[in-house]
């Protein structure tokens, strides 16, 4: 019997500038990678590890998130779920004060 493999999910990031309100939009892009073949990926804008895993975005079929920020730090989990309901998770922790840095 084939022992299951959970998916393989890498994230990156875009910087789309400051909108008129003067809020930093990032765009999202994660990619899994499934034997099985993937099935949604979830977003946690507002991750934190105490409470855990609680989706902004619960289904999105294609991985491709866009998100405005005001300045400060921001932990975001990104979770890919497979055909078979196995799951990994990415965080990425972004700071912004009018340019962006990663803490990975």
């Amino acid at each position: 019997m084939p022992i299951a493999k959970k998916p393989k999910l890498t994230v990156i990031f875009n910087d789309l500038g400051l909108d008129a309100k003067k809020l930093r939009e990032i765009e999202f892009i994660a990619t899994g990678e499934s034997e099985a073949g993937i099935e949604f990926y979830a977003w946690d804008f507002d991750f934190n590890a105490e409470q855990g895993f609680k989706a902004t975005v619960l289904i999105d079929k294609e991985g491709k998130q866009r998100y405005k920020f005001k300045s400060g730090s921001y932990q975001i989990a990104v979770k890919v779920v497979d055909n078979e309901g196995l799951e990994s998770v990415e965080i990425i922790t972004l700071k912004i004060n009018g340019k962006i840095e990663t803490a990975n």
